[in-house]
């Protein structure tokens, strides 16, 4: 079932991959040509972009998923600056939050180091982890983000308000189509947290949960900085 499963993963992603690229050019250039127009096609068009952006992340997780479970390392590695990939990551979600009242907490220390790393795929692991807080945390409350320097390590954190998660889960959350029933927010792949940690792990930090059930959760990662 395993191997059917990564089949089909394999399959999706190169049979999107062509059409959406497609896809997302074309918005680009509508964007570009009703820039000062009509406000409606502007916003119908951003909601289109956004869509497609998170499709085009989803579809480029997948692709890392197999690559990293092959062995393969990630060879896209430069120095990246933990406050700009954050800042990035928090741009991709802001509206999803703001449209559950939520507001996000930034709590990043001043003159971070630079990570040798790959921003696209630090950039995701954190997206991730952001979409999960938003999902599980209710209406008008905060979620925190944060990074901090610790010995040889730039730690980042999520932080959300969620109903928490039992010892027993902690790991199990972290494997590939584990989906916990916490509520209709529990839909999904049960992908978004596997991706996480095969990419935490092939930078060579780890990622792990701290949290006690009803209260809030934190997904902590660390990444070794240069």
């Amino acid at each position: 079932l395993d191997s059917l499963r990564e089949d089909l993963i394999a399959m999706v992603y190169h049979d999107l991959r062509s059409p959406l690229a497609n896809v997302v050019s074309s918005l680009e250039v509508m964007s570009s040509m009703s820039s000062g127009g009509d406000k409606t096609v502007e916003s119908l068009l951003k909601i289109a972009l956004r869509s497609t952006d998170r499709i085009q992340r989803l579809t480029n997780s997948l692709l890392d998923i197999n690559r990293l479970e092959a062995g393969q390392a990630i060879g896209n590695l430069q120095p990246v600056s933990p406050s700009e990939v954050v800042k990035d990551a928090i741009e991709a979600v802001l509206l999803t939050a703001q449209n559950k009242d939520q507001e996000i907490v930034v709590e990043v220390s001043s003159e971070l180091p630079d990570i040798y790393a790959d921003a696209d795929m630090v950039r995701r692991v954190l997206i991730n982890l952001l979409e999960n807080a938003i999902k599980f945390t209710p209406a008008e409350c905060e979620i925190h983000i944060g990074a901090q320097r610790l010995d040889e390590f730039v730690q980042m954190w999520v932080q959300d308000a969620g109903p928490g998660i039992s010892l027993v889960d902690r790991e199990r959350i972290f494997e590939k189509f584990t989906r916990l029933n916490v509520g209709e927010g529990s839909r999904g792949l049960g992908l978004g947290l596997a991706y996480c940690r095969l990419a935490v792990d092939g930078h060579g930090g780890r990622i792990w949960v701290e949290s006690r059930p009803g209260r809030a959760l934190a997904a902590v990662v660390s990444e070794v900085w240069v």
